[in-house]
């Protein structure tokens, strides 16, 4: 059964009705027991391919802020749990809640606006997430473990911005280029995940179609 967004009049007797929660639960099972996985792949594994790419970006940033205020040990796995796991487990929450499901239901009639949506929450998740809790983490480590001098964040504000600026100066490019990857994936792969609900509901129309035309199903 394909999913057809219809008129409560033009919706024939014998035909069952899905809430929008149902038809995505519907869909997504279809998808899984899909026959010809290269057609549903965007579908299958679009959330989890944003969340690696968000786990990369994330691991460097954090890699690198430890490495230049010379954490060492210290607070390994208390700073790569929220500033590595945590973005990237949100990467792929927000895009299975919040950009495939509208790409099932064809909510966004301008897919670009859809697509989009997904660019600013890959780019938030990958880049902007932790390039705004790992200098405060890091900074609270390295005052705590004394491993880098660094000015009071409470009595010199502006000092603790100018070594923020002075330590992200080398990886400017770096972080440009992980921005620009992660903005293109996403816009990418949400685009494919449009091509990819066109093609399954045009299949299952037509295997409607040719049972409607042996007798098999009542014509609508």
């Amino acid at each position: 059964m394909a999913l057809l967004h219809k008129k409560v009049s033009e919706i024939p007797q014998d035909a069952v009705r899905l809430n929008e929660d149902e038809a995505v639960k519907y869909f997504l099972k279809l998808v899984q027991n899909w026959e010809n996985k290269s057609e549903v792949w965007p579908i299958v594994y679009t959330p989890g391919v944003l969340g690696a790419t968000t786990v990369f970006s994330s691991f460097y940033i954090n890699n690198y802020f430890r490495r230049v205020l010379k954490l060492g040990k210290y607070g390994r796995l208390s700073s790569y749990l929220p500033s590595v796991a945590l973005p990237a487990i949100m990467a792929t929450m927000f895009h299975s809640t919040f950009v495939l499901p509208d790409a099932v239901l064809h909510k966004q009639a301008c897919p670009v606006c859809l697509q989009t949506r997904a660019a600013v929450f890959q780019s938030c998740f990958a880049v902007g997430y932790p390039m705004l809790l790992v200098p405060l983490s890091s900074f609270m480590f390295a005052t705590r473990h004394f491993t880098y001098r660094l000015p009071s964040i409470t009595e010199k504000p502006a000092e603790v911005l100018k070594l923020f600026r002075k330590l992200s100066g080398p990886i400017t490019l770096p972080l440009t280029l992980m921005l620009a990857f992660n903005l293109t994936l996403s816009i990418f792969l949400t685009g494919k995940e449009f091509e990819a609900v066109h093609k399954v509901n045009l299949h299952l129309l037509a295997v409607e179609r040719k049972l409607e035309s042996e007798g098999l199903l009542p014509a609508d």
